[in-house]
């Protein structure tokens, strides 16, 4: 009988963890602890940190459905679906803390032509590393987070604040597990967006700024170059200019 592909991945997951174990001599003994080690980060809830932090990366880069376009990235588990549509672009309340933030760009497919209509899901940290509903409750419950959408000519606009780059939690086992493996915890700043039209796959990815000192040290292990954009001053007022290429459906 034909093996499923879920069989066929499960063999191959499982003779790989048969060469690591004989290629480190693992023992019964360490192989019980991972299990616990494992067991305690989903009762800590860090199920989704722990395999956001170490594979998702993994996952996102290796993907067969996504090969033209820009770059997707990691959704990460600060996602929260169904926020409204924001009016005028205006992202960032008028009392929100940071150096406030201007986004231009247009949607594009691989033609380099406008894509009116698209639905651009964004989110973001605030200036103190914060999302909004996993923060405590120390800011409203939809802050930072809203869609707008491209007009005729592609274009999209948001006015915001500059996320600030923030550590992962990392005071539980996922924590300790990266300081094991000598890595820091700490993500660059970036802009979250998810971007949606019927006729196109839809990209998950995230914007960065150049010159950000954890680009090339991602604690995911996200973070890429290509995605990261020159911010750019007029006095005081600073903007990011970017294009989003999607990808037409198959």
């Amino acid at each position: 009988m034909e093996k499923t592909r879920v069989a066929n991945i499960t063999s191959d997951l499982i003779d790989a963890v048969h060469e690591i174990c004989i290629k480190h001599a693992v023992t019964h003994s360490e192989y019980r602890a991972a299990i616990n080690f494992i067991s305690h980060a989903i009762d800590s809830g860090e199920r989704s940190l722990l395999f956001d932090a170490f594979l998702e990366a993994n996952v996102v880069a290796s993907d067969p459905t996504k090969i033209s376009g820009t770059t997707s990235q990691v959704l990460g588990p600060f996602y929260l679906p169904d926020m409204p549509f924001i009016k005028d672009g205006v992202l960032a309340r008028k009392n929100e803390p940071g150096e406030r933030l201007r986004v231009f760009g247009k949607v594009l497919n691989t033609k380099s032509e406008p894509i009116g209509g698209v639905e651009l899901d964004f989110w973001q940290a605030d200036a103190q590393g914060r999302y909004s509903h996993f923060d405590g409750g120390a800011t409203p419950e939809e802050n930072l987070r809203g869609k707008v959408e491209s007009n005729g000519t592609g274009d999209f606009f948001l006015e915001t604040v500059k996320p600030a780059q923030y550590t992962i939690p990392d005071s539980g086992p996922t924590g300790l597990l990266l300081k094991e493996m000598g890595r820091h915890p700490w993500r660059p700043a970036h802009l979250h967006v998810i971007a949606r039209h019927p006729d196109y796959s839809t990209l998950t990815t995230q914007i960065y700024f150049e010159g950000d000192e954890y680009l090339e040290s991602d604690a995911v292990r996200a973070a890429s170059t290509d995605l990261a954009f020159p911010l750019t001053y007029e006095g005081e007022q600073a903007s990011v200019s970017f294009n989003l290429v999607l990808q037409a459906c198959r």
